[in-house]
């Protein structure tokens, strides 16, 4: 089963949005089905994105066993053991999900391929979790993993955190529950410095574990209007490519005052497949904008007043701004794909 969290350090760096459209392109590649399905997890209690995204707040709130199940009462009271259970059980297990498939393009038949573990926003909900997070008996730690068991248990075909930002405990027991994990991140000085420094907390204890996730630094909103010009060093330089030497230069492992053992862990599992351009053979769309200078994620501007899943469009209704875009979703997902061993 693959294992991903999709992080970011700071709020605001289009985490849910690119959860969204990556998962979208990972479906076309990957193909869950009712009987083995993608399992989407909304970790962010306080902010709820993907829940808010995917329409299911009313789903989830004030839950109290009429509805779905919320990800504060996976929490709080634990998951059974599927191991051996009958196909049926397992049925069961994934029916108190909600079916999200047609937001990824999938036929109505097909909804049930996609499935959300959402969060409850009632402020009760949200109390529980701060609760738990001060429980002494661990209730947390100890039943926040067997929501994986209990998904791999039942055959999911991958399972997917939306976590909330900087270091939260549901950031890192989602984190902990990954295999890789799709660092997003703005091109910006405090995003740069912050996602470094809690990269390296992350690496550090993976080293002390002696367990081996790989982090996919993954820039957002990227500019790509060429005429943007910025002064560096009495120099006019291009917007773009300005930002990518920045951030390359941010996490060159010889600038990092650290050990070697952290230096070449880091240098092996924090990848940087997303500072470079499209390859060709990934390419879904030929447009003259996605070209060896656009790197991460670009700016989507239609993004900027309204959320959209992009693989569902027709191609009629894609400019060549989304058509960049879905390019790029298409290179995380294939990266994902390639270091996750699908």
């Amino acid at each position: 089963m693959l294992q991903v969290s999709f992080y970011s350090y700071k709020g605001g760096a289009g985490r849910s949005t690119t959860s969204w459209n990556t998962i979208q392109r990972l479906v076309n590649l990957m193909k869950p089905s009712v009987k083995n399905p993608f399992v989407i997890v909304d970790t962010d209690t306080e902010s709820a994105g993907s829940t808010f995204l995917y329409k299911a707040r009313d789903i989830f709130f004030n839950n109290t066993g009429k509805k779905k199940i919320s990800i504060q009462r996976r929490i709080k009271n634990g998951e059974n053991d599927y191991m051996d259970a009958s196909p049926d059980v397992k049925k069961e297990f994934f029916n108190g999900m909600h079916p999200i498939g047609t937001y990824f393009g999938l036929p109505e038949e097909e909804e049930k391929a996609v499935l959300l573990i959402g969060a409850d926003l009632d402020k009760n909900s949200r109390m529980d979790m701060r609760d738990l997070a001060k429980d002494k008996d661990g209730r947390m730690l100890e039943n926040f993993p067997k929501i994986r068991e209990s998904c791999k248990d039942c055959d999911a075909m991958a399972l997917f955190f939306d976590t909330p930002s900087g270091t939260q405990d549901l950031a890192r027991l989602s984190i902990q529950e990954s295999d890789i994990i799709v660092c997003c991140m703005r091109p910006t000085y405090q995003f740069r410095e912050g996602t470094k420094g809690q990269l390296i907390n992350f690496v550090k204890d993976d080293l002390n574990l002696k367990i081996k996730r790989k982090y996919i630094l993954t820039p957002t909103t990227i500019c790509v209007d060429k005429e943007q010009l910025v002064k560096y060093r009495g120099e006019q330089r291009d917007y773009p490519q300005q930002a990518n030497d920045d951030i390359k230069m941010a996490f060159d492992t010889e600038r990092l005052e650290e050990g070697d053992n952290l230096k070449q862990a880091f240098r092996e599992n924090v990848l940087l497949d997303m500072l470079e351009p499209t390859p060709v053979n990934i390419k879904k769309f030929s447009v003259s904008e996605d070209d060896d200078s656009v790197f991460g994620i670009p700016e989507i501007k239609r993004f900027k007043w309204f959320e959209e899943c992009l693989g569902r469009l027709s191609e009629g209704d894609l400019n060549n701004n989304d058509k960049m875009g879905l390019n790029r979703y298409e290179y995380l997902a294939q990266t994902i794909c390639k270091y996750g061993k699908v």
